[in-house]
């Protein structure tokens, strides 16, 4: 039987880590397929549980003909054969919950695929039992040609073809259906009560088993205007623009996304999700752009008396931390989180995502690897709930797919389109001991293939080196458990004096406990800086480094952040921990050297420093300095 989850906002200190099942790991129970499996997921548990996660989110699971991978289902409550059976969901998330590692599904509410019996039936009459539970509508005949055309411009956003329609003609009804994405996903209408019932039952059914919440995929298109209007063209796009990928962007989508009554269909599941023991999580799946304002997507929080998602999942960090978008800019960034922070309701859980299934990973974007690993101390020392992507613990690089092994719809048609998937979604690569990075064995095809980057970047070699990527996160993920103010303290931006390079730094606190108090300084430029806190006259900061995300060696002894100037490398990012006045002890400070995180944004448990100068000090840091 599932273990019984009864502590309350368990999310609101929980690493979510997302796993896409079909790249993570074939298992080979009872064979190999090529395939990641639900076995292959069980089999990585005690290394999730190593690494310092506390939740998995699983991409979809469910039945289905994979025109969209997953993402179009056949039967919302069976099993893709090929990822396993319900015995073995069941003995996954059996042993994740004994090891204390929550479950949560991906649901996708806005569409099935179109081999789901529900469309079977809805699609063969418009008299059938489920005739309305899907959108159809009329079209217009064109008395130039003869033909039928659609009901209106609408368009798809996976795009086939310049026209881009996003309707489907259908003979036996002589009418046309409604998909935001492919016509083999048609819009589940979620006006009719029966739909509604139906999904919410389906909901009722994964929380039977046990599971721990849901990640909602694509949730603002659940609703659609019901006028049917033709949507205006979109002011900013390039009418020159013939890309067949970027034609969903021709038209502002102003009736088919962020519709009223969503709020009130999201209250609605939130009250499935309250019906179970335990404290269930919902987080939504939505993106600012130029029909949902950013106050939009904080609406979807609710309110305390009614509550709609745990959390709308927050990318803003997916688009700062890329190479096309400056991502060294420290008064960009300062914007970015603070923006945000100001944004989320006092009384709501932030968040902040690095990665999905759907952008190029981070270590890609970046074309820099210590910058990522900045970016990833930034991830895990911002105040919320942090997703990360599997492969981005480890610096895993996109791989490069061919023509002819292509697999996402989008790349088939356009390779270059930021919507092409598959670069993002080739086999984790665990090690170096056969040609398939040992995703699954050296004589089965992978359904995507293996990146020949495996023999760089792998679990196995970083796991033997104290100073990798993964030996970083590791570190990092052990101090954001055990520092209370880094998975629920409060954030205040600290305002530093440089010598001309600006830094990103901040503290992370708890009221009741001062000494709890940790410092993170980032440098994002690639030169070094030196960097003071402007303290009030007789104030004292005493810190001791904790983490470089470079991974330097350092030294442990305190230092009052008031009095000293710290340096930091280029691209790198230290955290600091409170420690007492080391000459309020009668005893002499101890020296001893630690690991430090490696690599991009300086984080700092009270301040950024690479080398720390004291004059007092200066004869014995300059030694230390040649040792690093």
């Amino acid at each position: 039987a599932a273990k019984k989850d009864t502590q309350k906002d368990w999310w609101k200190q929980a690493v979510v880590y997302q796993v896409y099942p079909r790249s993570f790991n074939d298992g080979c129970e009872p064979e190999c397929t090529g395939i990641g499996s639900l076995n292959g997921v069980r089999q990585k548990l005690g290394y999730l549980k190593q690494l310092g996660i506390q939740a998995i989110w699983l991409s979809p699971i469910f039945d289905s003909p994979m025109a969209d991978f997953g993402y179009d289902i056949s039967n919302f409550t069976a099993i893709w054969r090929p990822f396993g059976t319900m015995a073995d969901f069941d003995h996954m998330i059996a042993e994740a919950h004994a090891l204390d590692i929550r479950i949560l599904l991906d649901f996708v509410p806005n569409h099935s695929s179109n081999k789901h019996p529900w469309f079977i039936n809805s699609s063969s009459s418009n008299t059938s039992t489920f005739s309305d539970w899907y959108i159809w509508r009329d079209g217009t005949l064109n008395t130039t040609t003869g033909k039928q055309e659609p009901p209106n411009n609408w368009k798809t956003i996976f795009c086939k073809d310049e026209e881009c329609s996003a309707w489907t003609y259908n003979e036996a009804r002589n009418q046309w259906y409604y998909h935001c994405f492919l016509a083999e996903q048609p819009d589940l209408n979620w006006t009719n009560p029966d739909t509604i019932a139906a999904m919410h039952d389906v909901l009722r059914f994964w929380l039977s088993k046990g599971v721990d919440g849901f990640r909602m995929d694509a949730f603002a298109y659940m609703l659609e205007d019901e006028r049917f209007l033709d949507e205006p063209v979109n002011p900013s796009f390039d009418p020159n623009d013939h890309n067949t990928s970027d034609q969903y962007d021709r038209l502002k989508h102003i009736y088919t996304e962020n519709q009223p009554g969503l709020h009130a269909l999201l209250r609605d599941i939130r009250a499935v999700l309250n019906e179970y023991d335990g404290d269930k999580v919902v987080i939504g799946e939505i993106y600012a752009d130029n029909v949902v304002t950013e106050q939009d997507v904080m609406s979807y929080y609710g309110t305390p008396s009614k509550p709609e998602l745990s959390m709308p999942f927050n990318m803003n960090l997916i688009g700062f931390f890329d190479a096309a978008n400056s991502p060294r800019d420290v008064s960009g960034l300062k914007e970015a989180v603070g923006h945000y922070l100001d944004l989320v309701p006092d009384w709501a859980q932030p968040n902040f995502v690095l990665g999905n299934h759907d952008q190029h990973r981070i270590a890609t974007r970046l074309d820099d690897v210590a910058l990522a690993r900045v970016a990833h101390t930034l991830l895990l020392t911002l105040p919320g709930t942090p997703t990360i992507y599997n492969g981005d613990e480890f610096g895993q690089l996109d791989g490069y797919v061919p023509p002819g092994k292509r697999q996402d719809p989008t790349c088939k048609v356009s390779y270059t389109s930021f919507r092409c998937r598959d670069p993002e979604r080739t086999p984790l690569q665990w090690d170096t001991s056969n040609a398939n990075a040992n995703f699954t064995n050296a004589t089965t095809t992978p359904w995507l293939p293996v990146s020949a980057e495996y023999v760089n970047t792998n679990v196995a070699d970083q796991l033997k080196d104290g100073t990798s990527f993964l030996a970083m996160m590791t570190k990092l993920l052990s101090l954001r458990q055990s520092v209370t103010s880094l998975n629920a303290g409060d954030f205040d931006m600290l305002s530093m004096s440089t010598n001309g390079t600006d830094v990103f730094s901040f503290k992370r606190s708890v009221s009741t406990n001062v000494s709890g108090d940790v410092v993170v300084i980032a440098n994002l430029a690639t030169s070094a800086v030196k960097a003071t806190i402007a303290c009030k006259q007789g104030e004292s900061w005493w810190f001791t480094p904790a983490l470089y995300s470079s991974m330097k060696l350092v030294s442990t002894q305190a230092i009052n952040l008031c009095d000293e100037t710290v340096e930091l490398s280029g691209t790198d990012s230290i955290i600091l921990q409170r420690s007492s006045n080391p000459s309020s002890s009668k005893q002499k400070p101890k020296s001893t050297w630690i690991w430090a995180t490696a690599g991009g944004v300086a984080v700092v448990c009270a301040i950024v420093a690479v080398v720390v100068w004291r004059k007092k000090r200066s004869a014995s840091y300059q030694r230390m300095d040649q040792n690093l």
